[in-house]
């Protein structure tokens, strides 16, 4: 049952089995990973995160990425600081036009990020893995070898808005669908301390759409003939909705892995497509990340001692959830017929117990290596 998660010989493979070197942590310091979630123009308050992280001299360990929060991500794995950071995400945009129905190329919204995500992996300064979803399979895929760019493509890439991202022999899509806050991919990297940051979908706003005096007449006049003007009423509705699923999602999310640290940037009336509110997302991030940094600086200046050289974290997967379980921070376990299961919540083992045999079949099933 156990996935085995290391990469050959490469740097990213030396921090999955514990061999770090100085640059990627200090002697003595708890090994810090940051697990930022998705949530389209809204995850540009990451970005007033890292600049307090930086202010306050804390650099991450390792990053786990998701969606929006796989771009952000990657351009810190690569080295680059917030202030370059601030200024690449000012060149990315939604267009105001979009015709859903078309498709958009991911280097049309973030042309700016292109050039610095050139790069492998395995050249990263800073581990780091993104969550994507194999669409046929309908599975977690984690991405942590090979390109950097095509990989963080495919972390972003909206199903609808965007084309998946064939690699191999599988169509990727927005990891956010199966895991908008990778807490548990974090958990790989057997982290002393995760800090989430999530960001989510406006919990109330509301859609001009509805109150077109127009839409009723669309409405019908659609069901004879679709239109651009009916597929904008449409769109508008399904990312209304697709707003409030991601919300439940990270909330189920933080509450089943519950990271040392919680960031959530009180983003207001931000819409997914708000690129241009970068100033207001990023004092959001900057707001949220002050109020824990107290207790962040003083849980970094106790000695890490989860980590330990030479450890390779055992990772698994928990059959009623598929959710990535670091066995040593597992909440519950269970075993059947002399075979240990980890399970990510008590819930999850209850589940489990109650009707084994309806999840066994899960457990060769879940996250892939690349």
């Amino acid at each position: 049952m156990a996935v085995d998660k290391r990469r050959g010989d490469s740097k990213a493979k030396a921090v999955f089995e514990g061999e770090l070197t100085r640059e990627q942590r200090r002697p003595g310091r708890p090994r810090l990973a940051l697990a930022l979630g998705g949530g389209a123009a809204r995850g540009l308050a990451h970005i007033g995160v890292l600049e307090v992280l930086e202010d306050e001299g804390i650099d991450p360990d390792c990053i786990a990425g998701s969606s929006m929060g796989g771009l952000i991500g990657a351009l810190t794995a690569a080295g680059m600081n917030a202030s370059e950071i601030r200024e690449i995400a000012r060149d990315f945009h939604f267009p105001s036009r979009f015709i859903p129905g078309g498709l958009l190329s991911w280097d049309s919204i973030f042309p700016s990020a292109v050039g610095p995500l050139a790069i492998d992996f395995e050249e990263l300064p800073v581990p780091l893995a993104l969550t994507a979803v194999d669409l046929e399979a309908g599975a977690q895929v984690v991405l942590r070898e090979g390109a950097v760019l095509p990989a963080v493509r495919a972390t972003c890439s909206i199903p609808g808005v965007m084309p998946p991202v064939e690699l191999g022999k599988q169509f990727l899509v927005d990891g956010g669908m199966l895991n908008v806050l990778p807490v548990d991919v974090a958990w790989l990297f057997d982290a002393d301390i995760v800090v989430a940051v999530q960001v989510g979908g406006p919990t109330a706003r509301q859609i001009p759409e509805l109150r077109w005096n127009t839409t009723k007449w669309l409405s019908r006049f659609g069901r004879l003939l679709p239109n651009p003007a009916t597929a904008k009423v449409s769109f508008e509705l399904l990312l209304r909705t697709a707003e409030i699923m991601l919300m439940r999602q990270m909330e189920l999310a933080a509450a089943m892995t519950d990271p040392e640290f919680l960031i959530e940037p009180q983003l207001e009336d931000v819409g997914l497509r708000d690129f241009d509110r970068l100033d207001d997302a990023i004092e959001a991030g900057r707001r949220a990340a002050r109020s824990v940094l107290p207790d962040l600086v003083r849980a970094l200046a106790e000695p890490g001692t989860k980590h330990r050289r030479g450890r390779r974290p055992s990772v698994v997967i928990d059959p009623v959830c598929s959710m990535i379980v670091n066995a040593a921070r597992s909440r519950a376990t269970c075993v059947v017929d002399g075979e240990t299961f980890y399970f990510c919540s008590q819930n999850c083992a209850d589940c489990f117990e109650r009707n084994p045999e309806r999840y066994l079949r899960r457990v060769s099933i879940g996250v892939r290596p690349t």
